[in-house]
């Protein structure tokens, strides 16, 4: 927790759901009502069996991933169902821009120069999001998104090292919410990691857990 991320990170990558912008019950559900039918069609059971099958795994982000979450309850093709239900999904209705989290990209912009994101969604779904939020996307050197790698098995994270070869893995700094993929991952790598937009601590985990984004604010500007 002494690490001075101010003189030692050079560059920021950014996971975009419900790190750039935050949980929403509203959003959560929206995606998720299709990955219900897709358990109810796989397990004949009902949309509200499903459902609570899914939460006991998922956890609304805390535990397993949504496609990890699908596996264990035997649903085939798993990603492309995730991915399916974020494409399906119309969540623009939910996103618009917030000055706190925009003002505060920009100024990391300025400071380190190398910022990136590292998402789940695909591309297009990216780019999407981020307009409704109000990115320009020039504050961004790359786009890492499901097209490419995967941020579950950390070939990610490896891939977005590589684009800076002069830098040693701590020179790396990955925010996100989840603890799997957003910090066990980087971490096996020796990349730092913050975890934003966090309910409660969690004590296993040893790194900065922040309730909000804008926190981040103290450990980087």
């Amino acid at each position: 927790m002494n690490f001075d991320y101010k003189k030692n990170i050079k560059v920021i990558g950014f996971d975009l759901d419900q790190t750039l912008f935050p949980k929403s019950p509203e959003i959560d559900e929206t995606i998720q009502e299709y990955i219900y039918r897709k358990i109810s069609e796989q397990r004949h059971t009902t949309i509200e069996e499903s459902k609570k099958m899914f939460k006991d795994l998922y956890k609304d982000g805390a535990g397993l991933s949504g496609s990890k979450s699908l596996e264990v309850l035997g649903v085939p093709n798993a990603k492309e169902v995730v991915q399916m239900a974020l494409e399906k999904a119309d969540i623009a209705k939910f996103l618009s821009p917030d000055e706190k989290t925009l003002s505060i990209v920009k100024k990391l912009k300025e400071r380190y120069g190398n910022l990136d994101i590292i998402t789940g969604s695909n591309l297009k779904i990216t780019k999407e999001k981020l307009g409704h939020l109000g990115f320009d996307l020039r504050l961004f050197n790359n786009i890492f998104t499901q097209d490419d790698v995967s941020k579950s098995d950390g070939s990610a994270y490896k891939i977005w090292m590589k684009k800076y070869p002069s830098l040693k893995p701590d020179q790396f700094l990955y925010i996100g919410d989840r603890v799997m993929s957003d910090h066990m991952e980087p971490k096996k790598l020796g990349i730092n990691s913050i975890l934003v937009n966090q309910k409660e601590k969690n004590l296993d985990v040893d790194c900065p857990q922040l309730s909000l984004l804008v926190e981040i604010e103290k450990y980087l500007i």
